[in-house]
């Protein structure tokens, strides 16, 4: 299946997600979030772009950057393959444990930008991780100390310069209605046809796409897809393109207890 092409931002700021594949794991202890964020200085300095928020979560990373366009793609890119050498050779594995396509979404006011800034930085609170003021791997900190990663003069601007003014409005409540459309940007991205393939040859030990489909030809073998249920990003409708068994097939299994 073609990928959809990438839009780009008027602005050139960006809302990007990095998630595992399969939502694995990347970050396995504090070496690791570390080493990544010594990536992300050297990317941001090699493909001269902003870091205006981020933050670490176990299984994907938040940031909001301002690219040329043309870079966008390459500095992404270049972060994710710098990792997963490092990743790779410390745990001594191979092959792709995070998406090769990252996500994003196209930041052209100051009022989404304000949002999904706060969204970021309350992340871990809402996944019930940590207090938003007590979590160490996002640049709240940064915006409280001293900075490091970040460039923290285009959020401050527009609370007023005011480090207590940026304090208040981070651990506001949100209104409802804007929490839902950040929310469903990061739930909602879905995997593509290439990537659930590769999913499913490592899951289920299948070497080729027509391996696939003649695994899951064997009725016996149908329960099995069962186990795709809790992936987030992929359909039954996804699910019966790839391995061609009859979505109302796989709608009866996934509804089975």
């Amino acid at each position: 299946m073609p990928r959809i092409h990438r839009s780009f931002s008027n602005s050139k700021v960006y809302h990007i997600i990095i998630k595992g594949l399969d939502d694995s794991d990347f970050f396995f202890d504090n070496e690791d979030r570390i080493i990544f964020l010594e990536k992300i200085k050297y990317s941001k300095h090699k493909f001269k772009y902003q870091v205006y928020a981020y933050c670490l979560m176990t299984n994907h990373v938040h940031l909001v950057i301002k690219v040329d366009n043309d870079n966008l793609s390459k500095a992404m890119q270049s972060l994710i393959i710098r990792y997963s050498r490092y990743f790779n050779k410390k745990y001594d594995r191979k092959g792709n444990f995070i998406q090769n396509r990252f996500f994003s979404k196209n930041i052209e006011n100051q009022k989404y930008f304000l949002d999904v800034c706060r969204y970021i930085h309350r992340n871990p609170e809402k996944a019930g991780i940590d207090k938003t003021y007590n979590y160490k791997w996002s640049s709240y900190h940064e915006y409280i100390e001293k900075e490091d990663i970040i460039n923290k003069k285009a959020l401050l601007y527009y609370l007023d310069n005011n480090i207590n003014s940026f304090i208040c409005y981070t651990n506001k409540e949100e209104n409802i209605d804007e929490m839902m459309n950040l929310s469903d940007f990061e739930m909602a991205i879905s995997l593509n046809d290439d990537e659930l393939i590769e999913i499913i040859k490592r899951k289920f030990n299948l070497k080729t796409t027509n391996a696939i489909i003649k695994h899951f030809k064997n009725k016996e073998n149908r329960v099995k897809l069962k186990e795709l249920k809790e992936i987030r990003g992929i359909s039954q409708r996804q699910i019966s393109r790839v391995t061609m068994v009859n979505r109302e097939i796989i709608r009866r299994i996934f509804i089975k207890k």
